[in-house]
């Protein structure tokens, strides 16, 4: 975990707390899960590209456009790098759910597809219901992987597809687990790493997935890119959905050549500057260091948990304690979450997430309601948690 000093350097990074809020009070941002807030070094390198790397990238025969296109296949680079992977399998997105989209394109007329009632929207709806299986969860949300073995040897899967950490309760997957067994089977896996990326290393030669998926928004770049690993067999198989330029090397009267992988799945201009703040962004968490951030995830997801049994004890906690690895949400009974999210918001300056999360088949199969989500990341301290559960306490007496 970051010590105090640390801790104070870290957030000294993030112009949004130097900003007044409406109350006065200090800025307590714990809605991480939806958006991270931004370094320096990412707004410094957005601004670099806008005022000094103007240009479109792999055909402007220019100085600019050779800046341009070294700013963006650098971040290539740097991804690659975060993943462990090669450059050839990482393809630039606008975001998890454009690259989920891109898969489920790529798998529409082949078998069935497994997931899992837990999963995000993005990761629920793409997917047809005639050829989808869902894997269904135990009273706490989480996905029940004991069944997957006799799943896989029963139906016709050709693709597995799970978040590898819930964006509501917070609950890991064994991904690699998953992998091998799928493997055995011949079944490929697709990793939907959201809220996993922003807080721990990735291998994806450790995990053995065949795809994996996540936003840069969520870690520290700015919106507007999205990551698909692939393996670039894989890659190489895909149609490319979006056509036009971009993704094709000639194009004639009566045919067309299209690019290689990755490039044939990045169509038109690309956000040049948001791919810059990525590596921006990647950089500044690979500098302060994936396991230390980990670390620190999961202490202050332990401190939040004894800081509700102690403040708020009529609080129903969503999701598995043993595996938690991300996000914390809860509900108070008769208690409207809007309401509070809105209370401490106004009154405090916290900011919070309350409703389904874009995840309402996981809160109606364990029979929860809207709830709320603390979600913190490398910037928040045990004393934001502790203040922001003692002021939902303290907002609740007051409107239940």
């Amino acid at each position: 975990m970051f010590n105090e000093q640390e801790l104070c350097e870290i957030k000294s990074e993030f112009s949004a707390f130097e900003y007044p809020t409406p109350t006065g009070q200090p800025l307590i941002y714990l809605d991480n899960a939806a958006t991270a807030l931004k370094p320096r070094a990412v707004v410094d390198a957005v601004t670099q590209v806008l005022t000094q790397k103007t240009a479109n990238i792999h055909r402007s025969v220019h100085f600019l456009g050779d800046r341009a296109t070294e700013c963006y296949e650098s971040a290539r680079t740097t991804v690659s790098y975060f993943l462990n992977c090669d450059e050839h399998e990482v393809v630039f997105l606008k975001n998890t759910t454009e690259a989920l989209n891109l898969v489920a394109n790529a798998f529409a007329s082949k078998g069935k597809i497994l997931t899992s009632m837990a999963e995000h929207h993005s990761n629920y709806l793409v997917w047809p219901e005639r050829q989808t299986i869902r894997l269904s969860l135990n009273q706490h949300g989480q996905v029940d992987l004991s069944q997957l073995d006799e799943v896989l040897t029963a139906e016709n899967i050709e693709l597995i597809s799970l978040a590898h950490v819930s964006n509501v309760t917070g609950n890991e997957i064994p991904i690699e687990e998953v992998c091998k067994v799928a493997h055995r089977h011949g079944v490929k896996v697709l990793v939907d790493a959201a809220q996993s990326a922003p807080h721990q290393s990735l291998d994806v030669e450790t995990l053995g997935c065949d795809f994996l998926v996540f936003s840069g928004h969520k870690l520290g770049s700015p919106t507007g890119v999205g990551v698909l690993f692939g393996k670039h067999q894989l890659l190489e198989e895909m149609d490319y959905w979006l056509k036009g330029g971009a993704t094709v090397e000639s194009v004639s009267l009566s045919s067309h050549k299209p690019k290689n992988a990755p490039w044939r799945f990045e169509a038109g201009t690309p956000a040049i500057e948001s791919v810059a703040g990525l590596d921006s962004a990647l950089t500044y968490l690979m500098e302060l260091d994936m396991d230390r951030v980990h670390d620190h995830q999961l202490a202050l997801g332990q401190h939040a948990r004894n800081a509700l049994k102690e403040y708020l004890p009529q609080a129903i906690l969503l999701g598995e304690p043993s595996s938690y690895s991300g996000p914390l949400s809860f509900y108070v009974p008769g208690v409207s979450p809007h309401l509070l999210a809105r209370g401490v918001s106004d009154r405090y300056s916290i900011c919070i997430r309350s409703g389904y999360h874009c995840a309402q088949p996981l809160h109606d199969t364990i029979n929860a309601p809207a709830s709320l989500r603390l979600s913190h990341w490398v910037y928040n301290s045990e004393q934001d948690i502790e203040t922001a559960i003692k002021r939902i306490a303290a907002f609740s007496n007051i409107v239940s």
